[in-house]
């Protein structure tokens, strides 16, 4: 992507990473009156749905993964608008308005753009009946998946924000940045996350509800980040480009 100049809009990520948690230290009122009681429930559903459930109440699990979800979604999109819009126009998340229906539609699409993308691959390699193959494979399903959902991801905010979007978009915005988005969407939270993800090994329900919550505070500095990804690539953008977002051919998720 270049610049209205001219000039090579690459993504900072180490930027990103510390203006993320400079921000979520400078709004920590908000977080903490805000954000923390949904992080709680969020934790809560999933160690319930893990030591509450056995695995074989399939209802229940289902249940369980949809309230997560839903309850996901909620935070997810408040926290995008938490970063992006100004303080007094933010919803107590909890609040479940057009723009969430609109974020779930375009996570779901996203999901069958990945299958889309990494089945092929998969297919592929298993044609050729080789164990080697298959190893490789995989790698190969991974990395595109990796790459395609971070480029269709960077437009999620804008949904969060109440503004038309599309896969086509996101594309266009996140050129020549893919790799850095990779480890903005992906890599970099995994790294944050790996401490708490290791405590879902030791047999504790307390340790394994101490992960659950941990990992969605490094949901919290992800989707920050993510926040401000997006507004550094719409920086680049042109007046016109801002003020005349592109169609979305009858859909808007």
């Amino acid at each position: 992507m270049k610049s209205p100049l001219g000039l090579d809009a690459d993504l900072p990520v180490l930027d990103i990473v510390q203006e993320s948690l400079g921000l979520l230290w400078v709004k920590r009122g908000i977080v903490l009156a805000r954000f923390l009681p949904v992080m709680l429930l969020l934790a809560a559903l999933d160690w319930a749905s893990t030591t509450l459930v056995p695995e074989s109440h399939l209802f229940g699990q289902l249940g369980f993964a949809l309230a997560s979800m839903l309850f996901g979604v909620v935070f997810a999109t408040a926290c995008h608008r938490m970063t992006l819009m100004p303080e007094k126009n933010l919803v107590q998340p909890g609040v479940w308005r057009r723009e969430e229906w609109r974020y779930l539609l375009r996570l779901l699409l996203m999901g069958l753009a990945l299958s889309a993308v990494v089945t092929p691959i998969l297919l592929l390699f298993a044609l050729l009946q080789i164990q080697q193959m298959m190893v490789l494979g995989g790698a190969v399903a991974i990395m595109a998946g990796l790459y395609v959902s971070a480029r269709l991801a960077v437009t999620l905010p804008e949904i969060a924000v109440g503004q038309s979007t599309s896969f086509k978009r996101a594309w266009n915005l996140s050129k020549g940045n893919g790799s850095r988005l990779v480890l903005v969407v992906w890599i970099t939270p995994l790294l944050i996350s790996a401490p708490f993800l290791l405590l879902f090994l030791l047999d504790n329900t307390v340790l394994n509800y101490l992960a659950a919550f941990g990992t969605y505070v490094t949901s919290l500095v992800s989707l920050v980040m993510l926040s401000l990804s997006y507004r550094f690539l719409t920086s680049f953008e042109s007046v016109a480009e801002q003020t005349d977002v592109p169609p979305s051919n009858g859909f808007d998720a």
